[in-house]
C-alpha cells in the first residue's frame, strides 16, 4: 500500500513540475503571415504580424497588412481606402493590444476590424505553437 501511495505522489509531483515548466518563448524576434488564399479573400492584402519577445514576454508587436506591391494598408487614404474606422486608427491600436493581452487567449477583437483582429489571433497562436526566430510563418485562414 505505501508503495502505491508514493508512487501516487510521484506521478502528481511530476506532473506538477512539468505544468509549472510551462512552454516559455524564447527571446527573439518573431514573424507570422497569412497565407495566399486569405490574401485574396481579403482583396489583395496579406496581414503580417511580427512580434518581439523579451523575457518570455511580448516586448512589443507590429500588426499590419501589406499588399503585393508592399504597401500598408495603414497608410492608404479614406479615398484608396474606403473603410470606417481607417487602417489608419485601428491597426496602431491591434499592435498595442496584442502587447497588452500578452498571449493569443487574452487577445480581444478591435470594433470594426473583426476578420483582421481573427488574423491577429490566428498568427499570434501560430508563433506561440510553432514560432521560431527569425523564421517567418505561414499562417491559413481557419
Amino acid at each position: 500500500m505505501k508503495k502505491l501511495i508514493v508512487l501516487g505522489l510521484s506521478v502528481v509531483m511530476a506532473l506538477a513540475l512539468a505544468a509549472c515548466g510551462g512552454s516559455k518563448i524564447a527571446d527573439g524576434t518573431y514573424t507570422a503571415q497569412m497565407d495566399d488564399a486569405a490574401m485574396e479573400s481579403s482583396h489583395g492584402w496579406r496581414d503580417t504580424l511580427v512580434v518581439e519577445y523579451k523575457g518570455g514576454k511580448i516586448a512589443s508587436a507590429t500588426f499590419e497588412s501589406y499588399d503585393a506591391d508592399g504597401n500598408k494598408k495603414s497608410e492608404t487614404t479614406a479615398e484608396t481606402y474606403p473603410m470606417d474606422p481607417h487602417p489608419s486608427e485601428w491597426i496602431p491600436q491591434m499592435s498595442e493590444s496584442i502587447v497588452k493581452a500578452g498571449d493569443s487567449k487574452h487577445l480581444d477583437t478591435i470594433a470594426g476590424a473583426t476578420y483582421a483582429s481573427t488574423d491577429a489571433k490566428l498568427l499570434l497562436e501560430a508563433i506561440e505553437k510553432n514560432g521560431k526566430p527569425g523564421e517567418t510563418l505561414v499562417v491559413a485562414a481557419k
